[in-house]
């Protein structure tokens, strides 16, 4: 079986663009621009099933807002802190759409590669690439309904 075809299970429907991806990452162009990344956020990370990857962002945007609001805030003021938070947030969200493509990549290889060792048949790789890849709205929605709860929470 050719390699093209666990890719094509693992990215399913977005199959098409994630080979072009691809292709452009093993002629080492690393780093392409994904505007879904941007767009959505940490959403997209979860809706492309990249759990661990989310959670580690969701720790580092976490860990950066703590030391806004009990240092730097104390250090150079609330205005200050605003501003700073401002260009922050914009480097981050900047940072997503130029790593987002590559974890994915790079998770979608491993897949591939966890799929060949584990399975002889290539029905077999491409059940299990089926059910790794793909997309899971289930999970974005379940994240966004604790992000409104934890917002409408803080107003009160």
């Amino acid at each position: 079986m050719e390699k093209t075809e666990l890719y094509e299970a693992y990215f399913q429907d977005s199959s098409n663009y994630y080979l072009e991806q691809l292709n452009y990452y093993e002629k080492g162009k690393k780093f392409r621009f994904s505007y879904s990344s941007v767009i959505f956020g940490l959403f997209w990370f979860l809706y492309r099933k990249m759990y661990l990857e989310f959670f580690v962002i969701l720790i580092i945007f976490y860990t950066e807002t703590q030391f806004e609001n009990h240092v730097l805030a104390g250090l150079i003021g609330t205005e200050q802190t605003k501003l700073f938070s401002l260009a922050v947030n914009i480097i981050l969200t900047v940072t997503l759409g130029i790593i987002g493509n590559n974890l994915y990549l790079k998770k979608a290889k491993r897949m591939v590669e966890q799929a060949q060792i584990t399975f002889a048949d290539p029905e077999q790789q491409k059940e299990f690439l089926a059910k790794k890849g793909g997309t899971s709205i289930l999970f974005v929605m379940t994240a966004f309904g604790l992000f409104v709860l934890a917002v409408i929470m803080q107003s009160q």
